[in-house]
């Protein structure tokens, strides 16, 4: 689902379909025939085939032991750290093992894709033929909880997976919803196929009798009622972006729980500035991501109304330390000083010149006495 299209197709090598053990389950495939990775999953979900899935594997990553690897990488990068795949079948290898938490976290990721869903709860489909195959090869699920393969069909059951080796026993893993409570039993190393699908209902019973699961929006509501400790300026109010859900005990409330805010940064990846924490006890069941609530929706603001200041009110502005009136008065003496000097300045040329002249004239008058 996360590294290739349905409709992309898978071509089986002969490595895919003569290296499995001789028990294995397959579907018949051969080397060179082709199917899309859709038909795979099918064949692989439903059937158990053990030759799509080394297909599968070495469509993806080239090899079967690179695929081995990716599994263990993207097992681990969910939290099934106590997990170590070597092959793509899950045949007995000595460095290939898991546990039934990890399980339950693998099965919890591949819930998210709608797709997986409806194939892991297909209980009869057909793969039309191929370029080896000239007819129909049909497909029969053997989960007892989602098929009458042991009749106990169960009515919450959506998807799931069977497994069996001499070495690990009977295993099955179940994806099981119920109104908003989703559940995932996982049960191992069983004696039968039908003690697997025993235990999961009692499992599943359980859970659905004695759990529930709660929205927290409808508590975060009651808690923005309420001051958190560091919130000392209404301005500032924090409100969910998105749900979150816990699960609690059946006959409990969300009044029954306790909470906190942790602040977290609020990054370009992530917006949220804080978290607010639920805890049943010193126990932590759930958490809700936290925005701050725009200004504009917490405080009325009337619109405002721009009005011209007056004459005076311009005039008594002021400036560099000193009213605008007397910055215009000190401005006109300024100009009427240096007009002042300016007329000074004409008039002395013009006694000058006129005095210039008149010397010239005296000059002239005594070469003519001369």
């Amino acid at each position: 689902m996360e590294n290739c299209q349905l409709e992309d197709s898978v071509t089986f090598s002969y490595r895919a379909t003569h290296e499995i053990p001789a028990d294995s389950s397959t579907i018949a495939r051969t080397e060179g025939e082709v199917m899309t990775v859709e038909e795979c999953l099918y064949g692989m979900m439903v059937s158990s085939a053990n030759e799509v899935a080394q297909a599968l594997g070495e469509h993806i990553s080239g090899s079967l032991e690179s695929f081995a690897a990716l599994m263990t990488l993207r097992a681990y990068e969910l939290g099934a750290v106590n997990s170590h795949f070597s092959n793509a079948h899950g045949y007995y290898n000595p460095e290939h093992y898991t546990c039934a938490y990890d399980l339950a976290l693998i099965m919890r990721e591949a819930m998210k894709y709608d797709v997986l869903k409806t194939i892991m709860g297909t209980e009869r489909w057909e793969i039309p033929p191929t370029n080896k195959h000239s007819e129909t090869t049909y497909l029969r699920m053997k989960h007892p909880l989602l098929s009458n393969a042991e009749e106990m069909k169960y009515p919450y059951a959506v998807a799931g997976k069977t497994g069996y080796t001499p070495e690990a026993g009977n295993t099955l893993v179940t994806y099981a919803k119920q109104g908003d409570l989703d559940l995932i039993c996982v049960v191992m190393r069983d004696p039968s196929s039908k003690a697997t699908g025993e235990d999961s209902v009692a499992l599943f019973n359980y859970g659905f009798q004695n759990f529930q699961c709660l929205s927290l929006s409808s508590a975060e509501s009651i808690q923005q009622n309420k001051e958190d400790d560091f919130l000392d300026d209404d301005l500032l109010r924090l409100t969910s972006s998105s749900d979150s859900w816990c699960t609690l005990p059946a006959g409990m409330s969300l009044s029954d729980l306790r909470s906190e805010v942790i602040l977290m940064g609020g990054t370009e990846e992530d917006s949220a500035l804080a978290a607010r924490i639920y805890y049943l006890g010193d126990q932590e069941v759930g958490r809700i991501r936290l925005s701050a609530m725009p200004v504009e929706e917490r405080i009325h603001l009337e619109p405002v109304v721009r009005v011209e200041p007056s004459r005076k009110e311009i005039l008594r502005r002021v400036y560099l330390g000193l009213p605008l009136i007397y910055w215009i008065l000190i401005g006109g003496g300024v100009v009427v000083l240096v007009i002042l000097l300016l007329i000074v300045l004409f008039i002395r040329r013009l006694f000058r010149q006129r005095k210039r002249r008149q010397e010239q004239a005296r000059r002239a008058l005594n070469r003519i006495a001369e």
